[in-house]
């Protein structure tokens, strides 16, 4: 979304035009991010003097910090949340957790709000596994969701499980296997399987024994088959000790979470990027109600809506953070005039 002076003036910056240009600073080593502040200076150029010096290498300083922060790896997340909650696996999330119930009478995760689940089963104290065993024209399934306590055992990322065929879970030789095979036909036929205990393989390479696993069909409403998933609390080393799986704090959920302190201003493109998602979002709801005839309390309607509300809380902090930002610049070229 590109600001003209009309709208910025429209802001309370008609003392100065403030345009999205991509310009250098003068005042700083680098460019502002997509921005530079066009100001009309009073008296003319200040020349010397001590105080312009500092203003420059504290400006200086915070382009630098902003720069490092916008460059700073993840820390070896295992996924972010913009990963494990998006529109696509909400609906997964749901369908795992419907399917359980229905199959075994139990709850995979009690108490849980709608709109938490996501994050809730993503740091559950149990690891849950699915892939896509059932889709259309594939043969050889690979994973569509793990949780964190997954993501660790097998020791994967995010993005390497969901490249990662299923099979690659149990040792690469035929009789290991054939029992994998076995264990997956047995739950396709009767839709559950509670209580096994199979060896399975990390990537690395370490072995450990799953312990009172069950592994059942994902379906939907109509019971057509989707997937499947596993899900267990306990696995055992070779050494013998078991592990017991507990909830990841959810502290570690809110890894990476939010723009942070320095995130620059917004270009015009995130800016753009946001807008086309929300109107994006937006259809698919109407087409959710207009052209397949659901209403809100329909499952895919209230996952729709929540996908739009979050692309719209996205845009409007995108937009706070362009304000102040701007605010910011234009505070310290007045600063500058003075």
């Amino acid at each position: 979304m590109l600001l003209s002076r009309k709208t910025l003036r429209s802001s309370g910056d008609a003392a100065r035009g403030l345009a999205l240009l991509d310009r250098p600073c003068r005042r700083c080593t680098g460019r502002w991010p997509s921005v530079a502040v066009l100001a009309a200076k009073k008296g003319g150029d200040k020349k010397g003097g001590d105080k312009k010096g500092p203003k420059k290498s504290a400006l200086a300083d915070l382009m630098k910090k902003k720069e490092a922060a916008a460059s700073a790896p993840s820390g070896g997340q295992l996924a972010q949340p913009t990963q494990y909650d998006t529109a696509e696996t909400r609906m997964l999330a749901f369908q795992i957790c419907d399917s359980y119930w229905r199959l075994t009478k139990k709850y995979l995760l009690e108490g849980v709000d709608f709109n938490r689940l996501p994050s809730e089963l993503y740091r559950a104290p149990f690891a849950l596994l699915a892939h896509n065993r059932f889709q259309e024209g594939v043969t050889d399934p690979i994973y569509t969701y793990g949780n964190r306590a997954a993501l660790e055992v097998f020791e994967l990322s995010w993005e390497e499980l969901l490249q990662t065929p299923s099979r690659k879970s149990a040792a690469d030789d035929p009789s290991a296997q054939q029992d994998r095979n076995g264990l997956l036909d047995r739950a396709a036929e009767t839709g559950v399987v509670e209580g096994f205990e199979v060896w399975r393989v990390s990537k690395s390479g370490r072995r450990f024994k799953i312990k009172d696993g069950t592994l059942f069909n994902i379906m939907d409403r109509q019971g057509t088959k989707l997937g499947q998933a596993a899900v267990f609390q306990r696995y055992e080393l070779e050494d013998g000790r078991v592990v017991e799986i507990t909830a990841a704090p959810r502290e570690a959920e809110a890894e990476g979470e939010g723009e942070g302190g320095l995130g620059g201003i917004p270009s015009p493109e995130e800016m753009a990027a946001a807008e086309a998602a929300v109107a994006e979002q937006a259809a698919a709801v109407r087409a959710l109600k207009e052209q397949q005839g659901l209403s809100n309390q329909d499952i895919p309607v209230q996952l729709a809506v929540y996908e739009l509300k979050k692309r719209k809380e996205r845009l409007a902090a995108l937009q706070k953070r362009l304000e102040e930002e701007l605010a910011a610049a234009k505070a310290l070229f007045d600063d500058e005039d003075e």
